[in-house]
Formats: structure tokens, sequence, C-alpha cells
């Protein structure tokens, strides 16, 4: 649940409480404790989901460590991202050269393929997590 949607619900819940309870001070209190429970159960998806991708990398490494592959495997698997984002300009670039139309949807693939690889690889390069 993103933060933009978690206020548009907290909203909600408050035309909801003002429009079902008449005693003004049982409405704030209901708010309150509907507000807090939504908040908390958005933050504890969120932790599910950050600690799943976590314990997935960790395991992924493991693997690797166990199983030992080969040096040139490796090279060939870190390939694939260079190579994805490297064909993803070239087709914006070609496009752009030959007034090709691109559509939106077009543009959030290459925006997405792009903060990806030099976005947040870079990120996760200088943390060490990568």
């Amino acid at each position: 649940m993103g933060i933009p949607i978690l206020s548009e619900i907290l909203g909600l819940v408050d035309t909801a409480v003002d429009k079902i309870f008449p005693d003004a001070n049982k409405r704030e209190e209901i708010k309150l404790k509907m507000k807090l429970n939504l908040i908390e159960q958005a933050l504890t998806e969120k932790k599910l989901v950050f600690q799943d991708l976590q314990n997935a990398r960790e395991l992924y490494k493991e693997e690797l460590r166990e199983k030992g592959v080969y040096k040139w495997v490796k090279s060939l698997r870190a390939l694939v991202r260079p190579v994805i984002a490297y064909i993803s300009i070239s087709f914006y670039v070609y496009a752009k050269y030959k007034g090709i139309e691109l559509s939106g949807m077009d543009y959030s693939l290459i925006g997405g393929v792009f903060a990806f690889y030099f976005g947040l690889r870079h990120l996760e390069k200088r943390k060490g997590a990568a």
C-alpha cells in the first residue's frame, strides 16, 4: 500500500465516520483507532515485503556460494542487466533518430529500465548490497 493510496483511504475514513456517528467525541476516537490500525497494517505489510526481498537475496547469494559456480557463468549472468539497458537505450535513440512515435507505455518501459539500471543499481553498489 503506497503512501498516496494510504492518505486517500485515511481521508475516506474521516468522511465515513463523520457520516455514520453523530457524537463528535466518539467520532474522533473511532477515527483515531481506525487510522492507527490502517497505518500499522501498511507498515507491517511494507516490513514483510522488505524482509522477503532481503531473505530471497541472501538465499540466492548462499546458493551461488554453495554450488561453486564457474567464474565465466557468473560473468555471463552479470551481462544480462547491461545488455538489456543498452538495448533499451539503443532503441530509444533509434526511435528518436528515425522519428518513430513512442507511446506513454514505451516511455514508461524505457524509463523503468533507465531507473533500475542506472539509478537503483548505482545506489545498491554504493551501499555494498550488490
